[in-house]
């Protein structure tokens, strides 16, 4: 094994700054690693194998196996309805486990909701975020038609481990899971106030703090080592300890209910390193990025985790891998060169929609040859050699490209499958509506007055026009129906509905959960 492709992943981190930790496994061991910067930059105090860090939506394969162990003992089935568990939810349309599980129930985004509702994340624990889902009725889309990524399902797993067990999850995968396969360095760490020893200070992408802070877990929240990781390697290559029938559950796929495949098995997908197959998860939280993937053909584990969120953990396991099994890197596209593709970019330009998610895009020209892509973010993107428009941050990674009458928008190394844009008319002159609206679902009104949203306790954002006849404030689209109801998406929530109220009403109370 060549140990410079392993420095060369770390070479360009800055010794005295926030870092990360690479791990190389093979037959449940860890071979090599590598660290490159600090875990607390107050106090210089280096990277090593056994820095712990959290590792975000990694954790969720974790939460889907504590599942299935239950599921294995005929405690509970992935095709219980969600509510059979959890009585005090109030969802309309049944969701099972492993619709939860894999993306496709439809539940909106708890982080949206959150944004709403303006709940505190520092000390958000399982009960105070599960009062305000057991408000929860509708779903984006019909159960198991659809794939789109949400957090809240592992919340709800999380809570039907306690139902279910009579433990936390934290307790129960301490027990059944970490315990056995010796992974003691592993936790979930489900009371985000209590220090941890050997704990990496999360760092955001200008080296400001940026910790974890609330305490919800069976989305995210374990925290681990590139040492302690070895065992659970050993796990995903055969089955050891914990048994080869929970593994091929874990991994076990199924199609959309219109057949079309999907790679998202249980906290886990399915994914291809070059000519290689494989599977994995990437995850991200507050100053905190990190990736793991394995390919069962070589047998090989590589795990990335680090404390900056500015590092792109995904694209450097990639990288490895593809070096560590004799392929060569994948090649970024070359961008043409100023005044290339013209007709190409002419044709990309104006304002586009997405029916789905609600989200819109509008692309102009920026500078020759160049567009700039305005939403949430602000990209410029170049035409690539492979036809594609593609980010000019250093991956290249994001791309958009014209199918037809679409405009398709994707990133070679995500999980989420690419949106499918239509175009629509710009923003319109009409000026925002005023009124007062109410959630059903979160308790909470949305009063939007001279020009001003109002939502919650903390969401406050001036209400200007948007594309395909909406209003955009601050990450949320805001929509009319017929009924005069007010829509809001984005942040992970799809049209969520509020509905019109009389004249003259002001907010007041508590949102649930916050008490």
């Amino acid at each position: 094994m060549d140990l410079g492709q392993l420095e060369n992943v770390v070479a360009g981190v800055d010794p005295g700054g926030p870092g990360l930790a690479v791990g190389v496994y093979a037959d449940g061991k860890l071979l090599h690693w590598a660290a490159r910067g600090v875990s607390t930059v107050e106090f210089g105090v280096p990277i090593d194998s056994r820095t712990r860090f959290d590792i975000a939506s990694i954790s969720k394969q974790f939460t889907a196996a504590c599942l299935l162990l239950l599921a294995g003992e005929g405690k509970l089935s992935l095709t219980d309805d969600v509510r059979s568990h959890l009585p005090d939810l109030r969802l309309q349309t049944p969701v099972t486990l492993g619709q939860c599980l894999r993306h496709t129930g439809g539940l909106p985004e708890w982080y949206g909701v959150q944004g709403l509702t303006g709940i505190p994340l520092q000390g958000l624990d399982e009960e105070h975020l599960m009062a305000v889902l057991s408000g929860v009725r509708r779903t984006a889309f019909e159960p198991g038609t659809a794939f789109s990524y949400s957090n809240t399902g592992y919340v709800l797993a999380s809570a039907v481990v306690r139902r279910v067990s009579g433990q936390s999850l934290a307790d129960f995968a301490r027990d059944r899971l970490f315990g056995p396969l010796g992974m003691d360095d592993t936790a979930f760490r489900d009371d985000a106030a209590v220090p941890m020893p050997r704990m990496a200070f999360g760092y955001d992408r200008d080296g400001r703090r940026a910790d974890t802070q609330e305490s919800v877990v069976g989305d995210g929240g374990v925290v681990t080592s590139v040492s302690d990781l070895a065992p659970w390697f050993g796990f995903l290559a055969d089955g050891r300890v914990l048994g080869a029938g929970l593994r091929e559950a874990l991994l076990e796929t199924a199609p959309l209910a219109d057949g079309t495949p999907s790679p998202y098995a249980h906290g886990i997908y399915h994914l291809s390193v070059g000519e290689l197959q494989g599977y994995g998860h990437a995850g991200g939280m507050h100053g905190y990025v990190a990736n793991l993937l394995y390919l069962p053909g070589p047998g090989l584990g590589v795990a990335v985790l680090t404390n900056h969120s500015g590092l792109d953990p995904v694209g450097l396991s990639t990288r490895l891998a593809r070096g560590l099994t004799g392929q060569e890197p994948q090649p970024s596209p070359a961008l043409a060169g100023p005044g290339a593709g013209e007709a190409a970019r002419t044709a990309l330009l104006g304002h586009w929609h997405d029916p789905a998610s609600g989200s819109t895009l509008t692309l102009t020209p920026d500078e020759e040859g160049m567009i700039r892509v305005t939403d949430v973010s602000d990209a410029v993107v170049a035409l690539g050699s492979d036809g594609r428009w593609h980010d000019l941050a250093a991956t290249r990674r994001a791309w958009l490209a014209l199918e037809g009458e679409r405009l398709i928008q994707g990133d070679t190394l995500s999980i989420r499958p690419p949106v499918s844009f239509v175009r629509c008319e710009g923003p319109g002159e009409d000026p925002a509506p005023e009124g007062a609206w109410l959630s059903d679902e979160y308790g909470v009104l949305a009063v939007v007055r001279e020009g001003v949203l109002r939502v919650g306790l903390t969401l406050r954002a001036p209400v200007v026009p948007a594309p395909a006849g909406a209003w955009s404030a601050g990450p949320f689209t805001l929509r009319l129906d017929t009924d005069g109801d007010l829509l809001i998406s984005g942040f992970g929530l799809r049209e969520s509905r509020f509905t019109a109220q009389p004249p003259g009403t002001a907010p007041l109370g508590i949102p649930p959960g916050l008490v």
